[in-house]
């Protein structure tokens, strides 16, 4: 019986600080960011209503794309905190699913990753079985 062994981090805690920096940074702007977005989504439109009727809904349809827009942010900041937490935990930089090396590439461009490049496609596919 083989059983699957748990391989160590290629990441040194000098090249893990500046993704904990970053990280840190990030959680710092997506909170002012959310707290901007929100106030502008819950802030009473001082419009009267349309002046012909092609405008009739718009600013409906504009609540709805920053409400959107929010739910992303917050999706991000969910991220980053997760990223934080296996720094914490000595996870920082391995692939959830399959637990080897996410490239460092990978991670400079998106230091929250929390898939390798393979396993990031087949999860946007919703081909991954994750918990």
């Amino acid at each position: 019986m083989t059983q699957k062994s748990i391989p160590v981090a290629t990441l040194t805690k000098a090249q893990i600080k500046p993704f904990k920096k970053l990280l840190i940074q990030y959680l710092q702007h997506l909170g002012v960011k959310l707290e901007n977005m929100e106030e502008a989504v819950l802030r009473p439109d001082t419009d009267n209503g349309p002046e012909d009727g092609d405008d009739f809904g718009a600013g409906v349809g504009l609540r709805e794309f920053q409400l959107g827009l929010i739910e992303n942010e917050n999706e991000i900041l969910h991220e980053v905190r997760a990223a934080l937490k296996r720094i914490d935990g000595g996870a920082y930089g391995l692939c959830l699913h399959c637990n080897e090396p996410i490239p460092i590439g990978r991670l400079e461009a998106r230091p929250y990753a929390r898939f390798c490049l393979e396993h990031q496609l087949q999860y946007e596919l919703g081909q991954l079985d994750i918990d």
